[in-house]
């Protein structure tokens, strides 16, 4: 029996040419390899979708959540408090602005995260006048989910350790891995930043959620037999309510991208194609973005193997927000 396409990919033996692909280009090295596997477009199709899950038709939570800066800050709000050994080094919001800029910004941001409760306050038994920021399940529990998404697609197209279930079920492996995410926040080290437009992209409000929505359904309309052509069927209407913006906002947004080459648009018939480009920038993306959370799981196992001390986190319920380490 001939061995598997995920097998050939997996020993190195199955080449571009061997897949249903127009167009020979060289095969890829390092993570963006993942490309190749027979897999990739179902598996980024996957990615793609439930990264937007939690958010489409949430409006509170797509207003807080839709832009780089406000993730960003809650990103930073679960890292100190998860990685905190000391009271010293817990999250209160003079500490995060010294971390990040527009400090009044960040003050009104925080005030909106524990208005809604997803981030609450906790007095210094020593001193009143300090409060810490705990953060609350939406944050905790979404991380987790994000974490484990990521976990399984890596699973899926490298092979390896799926360690979705371990995040799970053991509180200090979840705290290493958090812990080794954390030079994922430093510009240099993110995977979106090295393609501008996707960094163009998630400077605009629900720019990063559109453009993913876009590819998602692309890859599904593309599918064989299904005489598309990877079109998108929908109109601005359509996205804006599924993304709980306004459809001038999203309107905007599609006109300026077209423009700047990411998509084309047959207004008559409300549909939408991503182009070349803009769809190689979101694969390579993908690739080095879960491979980088791969390789925080795999430094999280060694600091477990060897004993190091991780900072304790209390138990949260379940729900779901994704945060900005891409």
């Amino acid at each position: 029996m001939p061995p598997s396409p995920s097998a050939e990919w997996r020993s190195g033996t199955l080449k571009r040419e061997a897949l249903p692909m127009d167009v020979m280009v060289p095969v890829e090295e390092g993570p963006e390899r993942m490309r190749l596997h027979p897999d990739f477009p179902a598996v980024l199709g996957h990615f793609c979708d439930q990264l937007v899950a939690p958010l489409r038709r949430q409006r509170v939570m797509i207003k807080l959540f839709g832009q780089r800066a406000p993730t960003e800050i809650a990103a930073q709000i679960i890292m100190m408090h998860t990685t905190a050994r000391s009271p010293a080094e817990r999250p209160t919001v003079t500490r995060i602005q010294d971390r990040l800029p527009g400090s009044r910004r960040t003050a009104a941001f925080i005030a909106l995260l524990r208005g809604f409760g997803i981030v609450q306050a906790e007095r210094d038994p020593a001193d009143a006048r300090i409060r810490y920021l705990v953060p609350g399940p939406i944050l905790v529990d979404g991380l987790r989910d994000w974490l484990a998404l990521h976990f399984s697609c890596h699973h899926r197209l490298a092979g390896g350790e799926d360690a979705g279930e371990r995040l799970r079920t053991d509180r200090g492996f979840y705290d290493r891995v958090v812990r080794e995410c954390a030079r994922l926040l430093d510009p240099q080290n993110r995977p979106l930043l090295r393609h501008p437009d996707l960094a163009w992209l998630d400077e605009h409000d629900s720019g990063l959620y559109l453009a993913l929505t876009l590819v998602e359904r692309s890859l599904a309309q593309a599918e064989p037999g299904s005489g598309s052509g990877g079109w998108v069927e929908a109109s601005a209407a359509d996205l804006a309510a599924l993304l709980g913006v306004s459809k001038s906002h999203i309107r905007n947004l599609i006109n300026a991208m077209e423009a700047r080459g990411l998509i084309r648009q047959d207004e008559r018939r409300h549909r939408l194609l991503p182009t070349d480009r803009f769809r190689q920038a979101v694969e390579r993306w993908f690739c080095h973005q879960i491979d980088g959370i791969a390789q925080a799981a795999r430094r999280a196992g060694r600091a477990g193997e060897d004993g190091r001390p991780v900072a304790a986190l209390a138990g949260q319920s379940s729900t779901t927000f994704p945060v900005a380490m891409s």
